[in-house]
């Protein structure tokens, strides 16, 4: 009998796409297991879904960047037969391959805000990570923050915009977000990460420019109250008895932790996996950030980000249920500074996944 397969599932529709890809590399790599075998599923930027057992029949790299091959692609879907998920390629209208476990690691939208995770829960297969709930509440930075309000877990305080307000509205919610939060004032989309849409304003004159540029990518806005302090991270790791790794440092050499800080600027941030942070802080930062985790009902894994103020209050930032998994990413970073290797880290994660399987079948469907 053949091992079972993994499918490693990167790329897709969001503006985090080539993100996705690096941390698809990465983790596709670093994945040594005896007891899998493993191939990948790129979704490209339309929708389309294509299948290969190794990275390099799919893709290439110019320019510093992952792009598919036009030649040799195999567009396929997930399906269920007999039972079973499989790999069906439309092209030649066959079976390729049976599906044990698949392991998301698609960025933003349709990949890390429950669409895909649905998708796997009617398939019955087994995946990596936060169910549809959890990672929906993950994405959301709005129902993230209420979440945590109710939970009295301190969150950065924020003002929703919707697409869909009238001028008098819109107006109305800028100026009670000056008045409440002042100046300088984040403006975020909120449901998508790597800080993409994101602009730190420093003046009234600048925030329609930064509004109308967070609203081209998502219909919900946040104007974020600006805190000051050191950006730490968090790494979580388990199901009902999560773990949290040791502390990391963000230190931007930019304006705040941008899209080119995080990806194209070498220099653009110096990343400390761990910090030097006293002892009784760092026990304070992974305690909320399992509390955090527990909130929202996340199971597998999650980086937690937040703001460590001057005197000494932790603020939490946000939540990410797919951290990025790159070559500077801070999740695996952190868990090999707290004595977990890479490797034996996504063994963890497939083995978590097939424990929170399990756990579901156990339940009736019918009645």
């Amino acid at each position: 009998m053949s091992k079972p397969l993994v499918v490693f599932i990167g790329g897709g529709e969001s503006s985090e796409h080539e993100i996705s890809i690096r941390s698809l590399y990465s983790v596709f790599n670093n994945f040594q297991s005896k007891i899998w075998r493993k191939a990948i599923v790129i979704i490209d930027k339309r929708g389309y879904w294509f299948f290969a057992y190794q990275f390099n029949d799919l893709l290439e790299k110019r320019k510093k960047q992952y792009f598919l091959k036009k030649n040799k692609k195999e567009e396929i879907v997930l399906i269920k037969r007999g039972g079973k998920t499989v790999v069906y390629s439309l092209e030649r209208n066959k079976i390729l391959d049976n599906v044990g476990m698949v392991f998301p690691l698609t960025h933003g939208t349709f990949g890390e805000d429950g669409s895909l995770q649905g998708y796997l829960e009617l398939l019955n297969v087994p995946y990596v990570g936060a169910n549809v709930l959890s990672s929906a509440l993950g994405m959301d930075k709005e129902f993230f923050k209420k979440i945590l309000k109710e939970a009295k877990i301190p969150v950065i305080p924020s003002l929703t915009l919707n697409y869909t307000d009238t001028s008098k509205e819109r107006r109305e919610k800028i100026e009670q977000a000056i008045t409440k939060f002042g100046f300088p004032l984040f403006v975020k989309p909120a449901s998508l990460g790597s800080s993409i849409g994101v602009s730190k304003v420093f003046e009234k004159p600048s925030l329609k420019w930064a509004i109308n540029k967070a609203f081209d990518y998502d219909n919900k806005v946040l104007l974020e109250k600006f805190i000051k302090g050191r950006e730490v991270e968090c790494a979580v790791l388990g199901n009902e008895n999560p773990q949290s790794s040791l502390v990391g440092e963000i230190q931007p050499q930019e304006e705040f932790y941008s899209y080119s800080a995080k990806y194209l600027n070498p220099a653009g941030a110096k990343l400390l996996a761990p910090t030097n942070l006293p002892f009784q802080t760092v026990k304070k930062i992974q305690k909320i950030a399992l509390e955090v985790y527990r909130a929202l009902g996340v199971t597998g894994m999650a980086r937690v980000d937040f703001f460590l103020q001057p005197n000494g209050r932790v603020i939490t930032s946000e939540i990410n249920t797919i951290p990025g998994f790159t070559e500077i990413s801070m999740y695996p970073k952190l868990w090999q500074a707290s004595g977990l290797p890479y490797p034996k880290l996504l063994e963890k994660l497939v083995s978590l996944a097939l424990e929170t399987y399990k756990a579901k079948k156990r339940l009736r469907r019918s009645y």
